[in-house]
């Protein structure tokens, strides 16, 4: 596909998926932000190295596995560890139809308690950093991160059964 503008159109379509990607991988709401546009701009440049057919969140999860590389490199003085990638891109396995996996996700949303709810609606919504979500609830960063990362297990598994057809 050569047409910047359509692979502009399908980055919005699947921004969801790469903010959860790069959330997953740098706990910083604004080099997330600044990620995400550097990865909104390789997309639209590298339009044509993407094959019309194949899946668009795993290409551009690619992008973003490299922009993650290269920030935590820089700003950081961090080589990150493959093993790491790896285990992130386990997590966001390849997609179902996009809309039977956000139905799915809904419906799997709808089981999680209130406050995780809250919780998730905080980080993900309102961009708040699990900092200030410990402030706002009470509990310990370390809480916070913890109780995130069982919310979206639960969630893709949750969600991953259902697609496969399971309650």
């Amino acid at each position: 596909m050569s047409d910047p503008a359509a692979i502009a159109q399908l980055v919005l379509k699947h921004r969801h998926g790469l903010l959860a990607y790069l959330y997953a991988a740098v706990p910083d709401a604004h080099a997330v932000e600044d990620l995400f546009q550097e990865v909104c701009l390789v997309a639209v440049r590298k339009a044509a190295d993407f094959q019309d057919g194949s899946d668009f969140a795993a290409w551009a999860r690619a992008i973003a596995r490299h922009k993650v590389r290269d920030h935590l490199r820089a700003r950081r003085g961090v080589s990150v560890d493959e093993a790491f990638f790896d285990s992130l891109d386990a997590a966001f396995p390849p997609a179902a139809d996009g809309d039977s996996r956000k139905d799915a996700l809904r419906r799997c949303l709808e089981e999680v308690q209130a406050r995780a709810r809250q919780i998730l609606s905080w980080r993900y919504d309102d961009g708040l950093s699990p900092a200030e979500i410990a402030r706002r609830t009470g509990q310990s960063r370390a809480a916070v991160n913890s109780i995130l990362q069982r919310v979206r297990e639960t969630l893709r598994a949750c969600a991953d059964r259902r697609l496969a057809g399971a309650p």
